[in-house]
């Protein structure tokens, strides 16, 4: 694991990402270990893979996949301090006769 760390270090300090053939020397370990990591890591979704030519040679530019935390805004399905009475739901009720979304409708008339 600690091989995998160090290369994945490697790699999401590059910018542009770094040549496959550039990745094992840096990381000083066996250019077959390094492609096992490598196809691992690409594997699991944390880099990806570009065939490049480097001087006349055919490899790969490895570059991190950044990852965008997504933000929920549950704001929307508040009102008040109660949360929408649906979500999560599996009453099999008619919308017109449930008590809470209808108390949940009449706050959000409330609050305009």
């Amino acid at each position: 694991m600690e091989d995998e760390e160090r290369i994945l270090e490697l790699i999401m300090s590059r910018e542009h990402g770094i040549l496959q053939n550039e990745l094992w020397r840096e990381a000083k370990i066996d250019r077959r270990k390094c492609s096992r990591i490598v196809d691992r890591l690409e594997k699991d979704g944390e880099i990806n893979r570009e065939q490049e030519l480097n001087k006349g040679l055919r490899t790969y530019r490895i570059k991190y996949i950044e990852r965008k935390e997504t933000v929920k805004d549950f704001k929307l399905l508040m009102v008040d301090d109660m949360f929408a009475p649906c979500t999560g739901c599996n009453l099999e009720c008619t919308p017109a006769q449930c008590v809470p979304l209808s108390e949940w409708i009449f706050g959000l008339l409330n609050e305009e």
